[in-house]
């Protein structure tokens, strides 16, 4: 079995870390993703014992997954959601356990830009990561996924051509994500980068775009250790990581 090289990134010192701060465990980089190192040997289940609340893809980049209270969802391109065995290996994922530092009322008919802006001044982001859940209605949602893909991988850029998307109007459910600052250029992308449940559990997929409802709810966590976890295989390793694919990590996020 392929072993991975963990990497421990350190975002802030003690003495200056926020109240409430938590992890972030990742597995991999958005910079592979980009060029198409899509297999991983990281299961659901060793993800799980790190956290409760995360995205990513798994194998093969089939689809979007969504994990939510410590359970994990695959999104095809059907746009149903279904529930991830924790045999499932993932080649990017991103989890974290938990704990909001602060909560609050969410403003209705923000799209998605006006929620990142509403969020800035709500918790400045500063040079820590956040994560966020928002839980209530959304006037409308802009969602997709992608299909699975066979070897030779093609780029993230070219999978992407054959996304579906999928549109929804006053829906219940749970929004998650992760806000990175711009030094994380690479490791991430930078900005916000959400996933959608719907209430039922059974819709959902990356946000293209959004209108917040009425009624909803942000919880907001600060994280100050962010532990990235690097693949140990051929792929990984003759990527060229660093030399970005057109369009970037951040706009394949907004594709």
């Amino acid at each position: 079995m392929r072993r991975f090289l963990a990497a421990v990134l350190i975002v802030g010192m003690t003495s200056v870390t926020p109240a409430g701060a938590a992890d972030l465990y990742q597995v991999s980089i958005l910079d592979a993703l980009l060029h198409g190192v899509y297999d991983g040997e990281i299961s659901l289940g060793e993800l799980g014992r790190q956290g409760d609340l995360g995205l990513g893809t798994i194998n093969g980049l089939d689809g979007e997954m969504v994990a939510v209270d410590g359970k994990f969802y695959r999104v095809g391109t059907d746009g149903r959601a279904a529930p991830l065995p924790p045999e499932t290996r993932t080649p990017f994922a991103m989890i974290t356990p938990f704990t909001p530092t602060l909560s609050a009322p969410v403003p209705e008919g923000l799209d998605l830009a006006g929620l990142d802006a509403w969020l800035a001044r709500t918790l400045p982001p500063a040079n820590h990561v956040q994560a966020v859940r928002i839980d209530g209605r959304f006037a409308a949602l802009k969602l997709r996924s992608v299909p699975r893909q066979t070897p030779p991988y093609p780029p993230l850029t070219a999978a992407l051509a054959h996304q579906a998307i999928f549109e929804h109007r006053e829906m219940d459910g749970t929004l998650l994500g992760f806000r990175f600052p711009a030094y994380a250029q690479g490791i991430n992308a930078t900005g916000t980068h959400f996933h959608f449940l719907d209430a039922e559990r059974g819709q959902g997929g990356h946000v293209l775009g959004l209108v917040t409802g009425a009624g909803a709810r942000a919880q907001i966590a600060v994280i100050d250790r962010l532990v990235v976890t690097l693949p140990g295989d051929a792929a990984f390793a003759a990527a060229p990581l660093g030399q970005e694919r057109q369009g970037g990590a951040n706009a394949v996020e907004g594709q």
